[in-house]
């Protein structure tokens, strides 16, 4: 088994922190921890329980397979109830929706 990598993964979770626009405080208030405890999983110099991992993963919008395994997931729970309700508005919302999201792609590495 691979040893686990805190201080990439406080990378990660540092990474996604800043690219929501939230301090330390507000993401250790977030997941009900404290913001020194956050600034050590950030540096990779602490380790963290599964419910705080659990918690920055759902703050944060992350997967547990990215943070610890580098894998995105390939199903996303959050996408598929949102295609879901898109279809419910018939197929040309649905066209446009999907439009949308490709040009979305196509753009996302300038935001």
């Amino acid at each position: 088994m691979a040893s686990i990598d805190y201080t990439e993964i406080g990378r990660k979770i540092r990474q996604t922190r800043l690219d929501y626009g939230y301090s330390q405080e507000r993401l250790a208030e977030l997941c009900g921890i404290s913001t020194a405890f956050l600034g050590h999983i950030e540096r990779g110099t602490r380790a963290m329980s599964l419910e705080t991992l659990v918690s920055l993963c759902s703050a944060l919008n992350l997967s547990a397979d990215y943070l610890l395994l580098d894998e995105l997931p390939e199903v996303d729970d959050a996408i598929l109830s949102i295609l879901t309700e898109v279809k419910s508005k018939g197929p040309v919302q649905y066209q446009k929706f999907v439009s949308i999201l490709k040009a979305l792609a196509l753009v996302s590495d300038r935001l």
